[in-house]
């Protein structure tokens, strides 16, 4: 069963895809376009997202920019439904990020074709890439934190991979990072595949917590972790990424913490408050600044003295 995602702001045009999709064997969900569909569609990881553009909000186009930029998103297909004809549009949606594109009305048979075309091409797409690659755990390391990207079945593929990747050197370089596993595009996961992320998670033991993106897999991993205290779970990016401005922040509260109760310790006296506006900044000028001594000029006294020396002399008497 295909997951369809349709994005559409028109109430008629979402009736029209409502009564499209009625009695279809697929698990489709229609929705207005908000931030929260946004963090909606990068944790589900749908086959193919149907996106309702007006042509009137530039934030529909950033989104569709925004998932081509994140590497669990970047290949679904995203078939655009424009309400008109637009040679502009048209001429450039490839660079903007849609896969296709229809005008509405949309006609049932040929927009359910498109989507059974465009789906295969993808899933096809997908697993050659896994064939080729023989990758299935993309490590994506930078900015303090480890990130594993699972991109395939845990127990046959993932897991197996692991004992390659966290040879001895390997985790010893990354013990003070922070550790990240990205689930969402895992075809299934349960209790079994919980269970040696719990195993998988001993190896990090200087580690206060492990962070999991689980998306659709969220509910898996409230059901059958064991080890909550240790394993964080989230749902999407997001959230981890808000997660992590908070421990910094924190952080930071305690580093300011500390070089105080230090400042207490050696001097015995509170430290000054930081001023907080331009007004509190004390800026000390001298009241009576020192005179400069005043510079002859020479050429002027060799003037004034010729001036007094004649007239100090008597003319010559006759």
């Amino acid at each position: 069963m295909h997951f369809i995602m349709a994005i559409e702001n028109d109430p008629n045009s979402s009736q029209d895809l409502e009564n499209i999709f009625l009695g279809l064997r697929q698990r489709v969900v229609i929705t207005k376009f908000s931030q929260t569909v946004q963090e909606y569609v990068k944790s589900s990881n749908p086959d193919i997202i149907l996106m309702g553009l007006s042509f009137k909000d530039k934030k529909e186009l950033e989104f569709v920019l925004e998932l081509r930029r994140d590497v669990i998103t970047h290949n679904i297909p995203i078939l655009a439904m424009i309400p008109k004809e637009d040679t502009n549009f048209i001429a450039n949606h490839k660079a903007l990020g849609f896969t296709d594109y229809m005008v509405k009305p949309l006609i049932k048979q040929p927009l359910l074709d498109r989507i059974h075309s465009h789906i295969e091409e993808y899933k096809f797409s997908e697993s050659s890439k896994t064939r080729d690659n023989m990758s299935f755990v993309v490590v994506d390391r930078g900015h303090g934190r480890v990130l594993f990207q699972c991109r395939a079945n845990l127990k046959r593929y993932v897991f197996p991979e692991f004992k390659k990747i966290f040879t001895p050197n390997f985790l010893k370089s990354i013990q003070s990072e922070r550790i990240c596993f990205d689930v969402r595009v895992v075809p299934e996961l349960g209790k079994d595949e919980v269970e040696v992320f719990e195993r998988v998670m001993k190896l990090f033991s200087n580690h206060e917590k492990v962070v999991f993106i689980a998306g659709r897999h969220m509910g898996a991993f409230i059901e059958h972790a064991a080890d909550d205290e240790k394993m964080l779970v989230f749902m999407a990016p997001n959230e981890f990424e808000e997660y992590v401005k908070m421990e910094e922040q924190k952080k930071e509260e305690q580093r300011k913490k500390e070089k105080k109760e230090k400042f207490i310790k050696e001097t015995g006296k509170e430290p000054p408050p930081a001023p907080t506006l331009l007004s509190q900044v004390k800026i000390e000028l001298p009241i009576n600044p020192p005179s400069e001594p005043e510079i002859s000029n020479p050429s002027s006294e060799s003037t004034n003295t010729s001036s007094n020396s004649d007239s100090t002399q008597s003319p010559p008497q006759p």
